[in-house]
């Protein structure tokens, strides 16, 4: 004969922790004879967590409940819940991928995965690039979305940054709720979005430090000019006791290198634009790559980007390996007066000229059509021969805005031969060696 289950009083007492917020008190339960069981919560009249599930254990005299480990095996859809904060670092770091101008509607849109582990995964492509990011939340349902990027951006980042936010998904439909706000966005069925490509193993791994140092110092000497493919990309060579990044655009060239074990080899040419969007890694990147794509991971994101097929130039040979002229001054100093002394030159082609004499800097420049001229002495360390040459002030800004160092060490053998500029520090080592160096092509005086 089977025994009836115990009477069942709903007041539950107030020691029971298993009953603070979000959880609540369950209002109406009916006793059954499979004891613990688990109910989906009623309505929001009915609970302060409409939807979830919990486990319910009774005694003689109470009925206490269990939060929730996992997504509601009912549940249909995406139901998720997260801090604005959280969604909107996801956004901010995946927004870039997204084109302007989309070939495709779909382009346009942001693929959104709730999974059993509680990760929302956010994936965006443009087709060269495809990045997804994943962001922790409390997790009700898993599903999947499809909603139109600029439309949840520019939502998400309006919202107060401490406010909690209820994703769900109703169909083609993602209903964005706050504690005051109701916002549906009408999408596209999630698949039709472009299958994710087979990505390449992990290889290697690079501190978080490297990759900041390729972004400051090497990505601005990259071009910008598409019909020159392989000069719009950074090379990326791996070699067993180094890893070395370089970019040029023909008139400049910016070359890093970090002495660190790898025990892998490899030569990458990575878009320039693409190796912009690791900006934002907090810790080691791990890389891996085929020979068509390279993939980068960190803690919070993936992205698969194609690599670029061409040849990078043969840059070592452009590097000279020794100067006849070695000057050292102070980066700050130089940099402002190039600025003001580039007001100065045409505005068409912005030519100053560097003339070099004991301990003694000159920059000048001058506009004939105008009848304007300028020049400004920069104190340096300088003990040979007087020397001219001249260059485009706005390549050698940029240089110089990278170096980011203090002091610098300028190298100069002719007029018409490539400059070299590096870190002070790294007078004593090879060229090759220096952990940054920049090469400026001069302009004919």
């Amino acid at each position: 004969m089977a025994i009836p289950p115990p009477a069942i009083s709903t007041e539950i007492p107030s020691s029971t922790t298993a009953l603070s917020r979000p959880y609540g008190v369950i209002n109406g339960i009916s006793a059954s004879a499979d004891w613990p069981t688990k109910l989906r919560r009623p309505s929001s009249g009915e609970c302060s967590a409409p939807g979830e599930f919990v486990s319910l254990h009774c005694d003689t005299t109470s009925l206490s409940c269990v939060p929730p480990t996992g997504a509601c095996p009912m549940a249909s859809g995406i139901h998720v819940h997260c801090p604005a904060a959280d969604l909107y670092e996801a956004l901010a770091l995946l927004h870039p991928v997204i084109p302007s101008r989309a070939t495709t509607p779909v382009l346009e849109c942001i693929h959104l995965r709730a999974t059993q582990d509680g990760t929302l995964h956010l994936t965006a492509t443009n087709l060269s690039q495809r990045m997804t990011v994943r962001c922790p939340v409390s997790l009700v349902g898993t599903g999947e979305a499809l909603v139109p990027a600029k439309l949840l951006w520019d939502t998400v980042r309006s919202l107060e940054r401490d406010e909690t936010i209820s994703l769900r998904s109703e169909g083609t439909t993602l209903v964005l709720e706050t504690a005051y706000g109701h916002y549906a966005i009408s999408g596209l069925s999630p698949t039709e979005f472009p299958e994710d490509t087979e990505l390449p193993q992990l290889a290697v791994e690079l501190p978080a430090e490297v990759i900041g140092q390729i972004i400051h110092h090497v990505r601005f000497a990259a071009s910008d000019e598409p019909l020159r493919p392989a000069l719009t990309g950074i090379l990326w060579e791996f070699r067993p006791d180094a890893f070395i990044a370089v970019a040029t655009d023909g008139y400049r060239l910016s070359r890093l290198y970090a002495p660190m074990e790898l025990n892998q080899e490899g030569s990458l040419l990575v878009p320039a634009e693409a190796a912009e969007l690791l900006r934002r890694a907090e810790k080691a990147i791990r890389i891996g790559w085929n020979s068509s794509h390279v993939v980068f991971e960190d803690h919070r994101f993936t992205l698969v980007c194609q690599l670029i097929g061409e040849k990078f130039p043969a840059y070592e040979q452009v590097i000279p390996a020794a100067s006849s002229r070695r000057c050292i001054v102070g980066r700050l100093p130089l940099l402002k007066a190039l600025e003001r002394v580039s007001l100065f030159s045409p505005a068409q082609i912005r030519v100053v000229r560097l003339a070099l004499r004991t301990n003694a800097l000159e920059l000048q420049a001058e506009d004939e059509s105008r009848g304007d001229r300028a020049r400004e002495v920069v104190p340096c360390q300088y003990d040979g021969d007087d020397f001219l040459i001249g260059f485009n002030a706005r390549y050698l800004s940029e240089v110089l805005k990278a170096a980011q160092q203090d002091t610098l060490l300028l190298e100069f053998t002719e007029p018409t031969r490539p400059a070299v500029i590096r870190w002070a520090e790294s007078a004593d080592r090879p060229v090759l060696q220096s952990p940054w160096v920049a090469v400026v092509m001069p302009v004919r005086l």
